[in-house]
């Protein structure tokens, strides 16, 4: 761990100044946004502010910050905590239509976007924001998700960054309160009644689905993501809200871990696709665009028994861990899990 005391990290001059020239010449982006300024002007930001990262990383600043940049998802579960942040990059979609789910509830109106896609990371209007913290996933204890590999010296000078754990979360319950203590400890009232309201929407959600699940034992459901080359299953152990709708009674296909690639997915080709029986398939609501019809094409995925009945849905991985995010993908899973047959 880094015991020492990490305060915000000063831009140098030059950065700011690059930053502001390229701002003004290409004029991408246009000024940074004024909505994102005092749309927390009403939380307590007293400090200071302390927390061990995922990374083992000690982040110790003398006041709470202020101007926060986060990756999508993380900024949308923070969002829907009480905490608005200043700046977004990650999968966005078209900002100027609908967003992806994996933006939930963000209004880009009021943040500064740098990016809207893996990859995508604009470093010189993040310098030129002067933000005292980054905020993103670590899925590997090293680095930070969606921070492009060649661009993190840059993205680390400007700012103090925080990485949140992505593996080993016991339940989606466990991934929402880590990011309602860390609203809370950016200064959101995490006691507010829209909150409550929420968490009282999701706990009505799971309920639905222990029920529509009680009804339907012997019903074997398969995690998978697709693309025109490879079918990939899932092992379940791995994402946080399987095993919340396991431990609501949703029977899933156990997948070989040990073939899975970093414990996530095992990778078959399409002639294999049929080697794990399933009555309903789920796939990764992330796929590229015409990822459905090109796989409605080939054979051995039609000859799959769920794939046959008409029992697949959409699984919304990477989804904010936020009580209103998962009330609605819940209530989409009674729903679906009330209609399915055996058919396999």
């Amino acid at each position: 761990m880094f015991q020492r005391r990490h305060r915000r990290l000063g831009v140098t001059g030059a950065l700011v100044a690059a930053g502001l020239l390229a701002l003004t010449a290409c004029g991408e982006g246009g000024d940074l946004n004024e909505g994102a300024k005092d749309k927390n002007e009403n939380l307590a930001v007293e400090g200071p502010f302390t927390y061990t990262d995922a990374r083992g990383k000690d982040i110790d600043l003398d006041t709470v910050p202020t101007k926060v940049v986060a990756q999508s998802s993380v900024a949308a579960a923070l969002w829907d905590a009480g905490y608005k942040v200043d700046g977004v990059y990650g999968e966005l979609g078209d900002v100027d239509g609908k967003l992806t789910y994996q933006a939930g509830s963000i209004d880009t109106s009021q943040v500064d976007v740098l990016g809207k896609t893996y990859g995508e990371f604009d470093a010189q209007r993040y310098a030129v924001m002067q933000p005292d913290l980054l905020i993103d996933f670590s899925m590997d204890g090293k680095s930070l998700w969606y921070v492009p590999t060649e661009q993190s010296k840059q993205i680390f000078e400007a700012a103090p960054t925080l990485g949140l754990t992505g593996q080993g979360i016991p339940d989606t319950d466990a991934a929402i309160e880590t990011f309602v203590e860390l609203a809370g400890k950016l200064g959101a009232d995490t006691d507010s009644d829209a909150l409550a309201a929420d968490k009282a929407a999701y706990d009505k959600a799971l309920a639905r689905v222990k029920a529509a699940a009680k009804d339907k034992q012997g019903i074997k459901v398969l995690l998978a993501s697709r693309s025109k080359e490879d079918f990939y299953v899932a092992s379940p152990e791995n994402f946080p809200e399987i095993q919340t709708l396991a431990e609501a009674g949703v029977e899933f296909v156990e997948v070989n871990a040990d073939q899975a690639t970093g414990g996530f997915f095992e990778q078959l080709s399409w002639e294999q696709a049929g080697k794990y029986d399933a009555d309903v398939i789920i796939y990764d609501a992330r796929e590229a665009p015409g990822t459905a019809d090109e796989v409605a094409k080939i054979p051995t995925w039609s000859r799959l028994p769920a794939a046959k009945a008409g029992q697949v849905y959409p699984w919304y991985t990477a989804a904010p861990y936020s009580y209103k995010q998962y009330a609605q993908i819940y209530n989409d899973v009674a729903e679906w899990l009330g209609s399915v047959e055996k058919v396999n």
